[in-house]
């Protein structure tokens, strides 16, 4: 029997997100040594989960009504992020991908309801909020299979949920150990600056986030969230958290959460956390 044997929410700004950053330490100011630490931690709690597979949610992976679920076979090429140019160009990348769980998810998504494609298109361009946090700190060798897992902005949170319920029992009743990243911010209110961090009341929410979600009470920051996200103006809505917290909700698994750093990025609040199933 398979399991969703680790939960991430991770990074991916581009002042943390660099060869240079992750691969030398060098970094554009001291406030960003903190979460930067904190991912190469969050890097050894991937190996630790000895996963077989790796689904990423990220916020620049952006559609508009399907959610695109990308079981290509093979993700290769070389990203310059849209973005920032200057910061990322040329990365090169090649991870395996895993066609059969992303399009056994696909399916399962359609049969209830929700509107999905299912990508398999070498020409499929991945963007840096996939790339960058698995080339720098999670996936240095390039080795695990990687699903990409589109944001769509006609998804409300209760779809995102449902897709995070949809793909813990796609991980259960398979048999692999499945790992789920949401990769984005959590408070997002952004400004020119990219040292500057959250209002301070929000920087209060994001650690309220954290303490519900390390508590273990998936069900109560589920009901807590959709107010949360509107007052921080979470990243991308908050459709990565909703998709992560529906995946533990759904796991029924005990989790051991390692707050690993939280820091600023242009007025946003970033959180490094894993979340390992209990052996």
């Amino acid at each position: 029997m398979g399991s969703l044997a680790g939960v991430f929410l991770s990074v991916h700004t581009p002042r943390y997100c660099t060869l240079e950053a992750a691969f030398e330490g060098r970094l554009a100011s001291e406030a960003f040594r903190p979460v930067r630490e904190g991912l190469v931690a969050q890097g050894r709690d991937v190996a630790e989960a000895r996963l077989d597979l790796i689904a990423v949610n990220s916020c620049h992976l952006i559609t508009t009504f399907p959610t695109v679920i990308d079981g290509t076979p093979r993700h290769q090429g070389v990203l310059t992020a849209q973005e920032a140019p200057e910061i990322i160009h040329g990365v090169r990348y090649d991870y395996p991908g895993d066609y059969a769980f992303a399009s056994t998810l696909a399916t399962r998504g359609k049969a209830e309801g929700r509107q999905t494609v299912l990508a398999n298109d070498v020409h499929y361009p991945l963007d840096y909020g996939t790339v960058m946090p698995m080339v720098c700190y999670l996936d240095r060798a390039q080795r695990l299979p990687l699903v990409p897992i589109s944001v769509c902005l006609a998804a409300n949170l209760d779809e995102c949920f449902a897709w995070g319920r949809t793909l813990a029992r796609v991980a259960r009743e398979g048999s692999q150990r499945v790992g789920f990243v949401a990769s984005g911010s959590v408070s997002h209110k952004l400004v020119r600056g990219p040292e500057k961090g959250p209002l301070p009341a929000d920087e209060a929410l994001d650690h309220e986030f954290a303490r519900l979600l390390a508590g273990g009470d998936y069900e109560k920051l589920w009901s807590w969230l959709p107010g949360y996200v509107t007052s921080v103006e979470a990243e991308m809505g908050g459709r990565h958290l909703a998709m992560m917290v529906g995946a533990l909700v759904e796991s029924g698994a005990r989790y051991e959460t390692r707050v690993r750093a939280y820091g600023p990025s242009s007025g946003s609040g970033n959180y490094v956390i894993s979340l390992l199933a209990a052996a």
